[in-house]
């Protein structure tokens, strides 16, 4: 936010605070006139000084002011104004004991005027020369010209406000110029600093120029020079190269020839190699069937003693079991053996008998089981038909509880709504009665207001206003132009006040 948002954001503020504050002023003049009106006298005293220190305190401190504000802005007044009349009083005023006195002898007032205008006459018979039609008026010409007075005040603040925004937009148009000057000046100098610079670069590029020329140069006899060298030492290393490969070439044709001989020796001693493994494998040829018909002479021989070996174990074997079965059958007939067979078979029906009772066992336990679940089963049909039949009792009860619960809230909204209806028809006719006794009250006090005078205590206590509206001419000719001039309503107000029912349209001339 700039510089100029922020200002037009501070005036803003202080014209509303200006705005506020003229409008609290208003409604607090307006506050005191009524409240002075209702509560006060009309000279000046200390029920008015009250009134006006209530209000005002109430004004300062209010920010946002509701209805329920006035009433207890109201009941603190009264409060108030009780407190003041408790107090002992400083002095007493001293009224006049006759308004007759005071329109027939305009000499004792002191405020009377000294002109000699005939005195305006009241008659309580007319209703706008009424005493208190003509006091009415003069309040609410009190209260114009102090709006008026108002308007012509925050008219002038508004005024002086404008004139100090101007200096200030003033100033600040001249601030604006100054900043505005400095700005181009710096401009203008940064812009000149940027030209000499621009210059000194120019220069600074043709000696960096002329410097890269120089460089180039120098480096490309540079490149030239290393270009020649290396033409110069490719042609040594091609010459050397030639050399080499005439060497090389010469060395693989003495290698190709001393491979060409090596080759044809290498085949004359395999030729003889050759004849010599033909001779060995003659010679071994006959070895190995030598060798065949000794090994098949040995296995002949090992399979004839391998089966004399075999049977001869054969027929121990045979001697030494039947020799095993005579000793075992005497141990079991007749020695320890007899002893532990019988042993083993006690054993033996043991374990059958325990195996038996374990089978038993189960068997029994199975059956058990059975019966155990066919119980449970029972047993559980019970509890559900017994639950279910407790659970039909309970909903028929609290059935038969909420038909009663039902029934009464019927009979009782039934008799609530003929009570109520009796009650309606009893409100209507104290309305009714009301209505009538209002109406009555009414043209009661229509027939009373028909003439409405000012007795002499009234009239002593109004003494101020009372010769203000006789005796001073201008009043007078204010009231006597308030009093003629004919209201009228704008057309706004006339439609706010107009229905579409005849007979009860408030617009004068309906």
């Amino acid at each position: 936010m700039g510089t100029v948002d922020k200002r037009k954001l501070r005036v803003q503020a202080i014209a509303d605070r200006e705005q506020e504050r003229a409008r609290k002023s208003r409604l607090e003049s307006l506050l005191v006139q009524k409240l002075c009106t209702k509560y006060g006298t009309p000279q000046k005293s200390r029920t008015n000084q009250t009134i006006k220190t209530t209000v005002k305190s109430f004004m300062q401190s209010a920010i946002h002011i509701s209805e329920k504000d006035l009433q207890s802005m109201e009941t603190e007044v009264q409060r108030a104004i009780e407190d003041a009349r408790m107090a002992p009083s400083s002095s007493v005023s001293q009224l006049p004991s006759s308004s007759s006195r005071s329109r027939h002898n305009p000499t004792s007032s002191s405020s009377k005027p000294s002109s000699k205008r005939i005195p305006m006459v009241l008659d309580p018979d007319d209703p706008k020369t009424n005493p208190w039609t003509v006091m009415d008026t003069l309040k609410a010409i009190e209260a114009e010209e102090s709006l008026k007075n108002d308007k012509i005040k925050l008219h002038a603040d508004r005024k002086a406000m404008a004139a100090s925004l101007d200096s200030q937009m003033s100033v600040f148009t001249v601030r604006e110029k100054q900043v505005k000057k400095e700005n181009d000046n710096y401009l203008s100098a940064q812009q000149s600093m940027l030209n000499e610079w621009k210059r000194e670069q120019k220069f600074a590029d043709v000696i960096i120029h002329d410097k890269n020329l120089q460089m180039r140069r120098i480096r490309q006899s540079q490149i030239d020079e290393k270009h020649a060298r290396k033409l110069a030492e490719k042609q040594q290393q091609r010459d050397a190269d030639i050399k080499a490969i005439a060497i090389c070439q010469r060395e693989l044709q003495r290698e190709k020839d001393d491979l060409g001989k090596s080759k044809v020796k290498a085949f004359q001693a395999m030729e003889k190699i050759k004849l010599e493994n033909i001779e060995k494998e003659r010679l071994r040829e006959i070895q190995r069937q030598k060798d065949d018909d000794w090994e098949k002479q040995l296995a002949k021989e090992y399979i004839a003693k391998v089966d004399r070996e075999q049977k001869a174990r054969e027929d121990a074997l045979s001697q030494r079991m039947e020799r095993y079965e005579e000793i075992g059958q005497q141990w079991a007939d007749a020695g320890a053996g007899k002893a532990q067979k019988e042993a083993m078979i006690k054993l033996e029906q043991k374990i059958l008998r325990e195996a038996q009772a374990k089978d038993q066992a189960d068997i029994d336990r199975e059956n058990r089981d059975k019966r155990m679940l066919e119980e449970n089963k029972r047993m559980m049909m019970k509890t559900n038909t017994k639950m279910a039949e407790d659970k039909f009792r309970r909903e028929k009860a609290q059935s038969d509880k909420d038909f009663i619960y039902a029934s009464r809230f019927r009979r009782e909204g039934e008799s609530y709504g003929a009570e109520e209806e009796v009650r309606k028809n009893k409100d209507k006719q104290k309305a009714k009665a009301h209505c009538e006794l209002l109406k009555a009250q009414i043209e009661e006090q229509r027939i009373m207001q028909k003439r409405v005078d000012m007795n002499q205590t009234e009239m002593s206590l109004n003494k101020d206003q009372m010769d203000r509206i006789l005796y001073d001419p201008v009043t007078g000719d204010k009231l006597m132009k308030k009093l003629n001039e004919k209201h009228t309503m704008k057309q706004s107000v006339a439609f706010k006040y107009k229905s579409s029912i005849p007979g009860l349209s408030r617009v004068e001339g309906e």
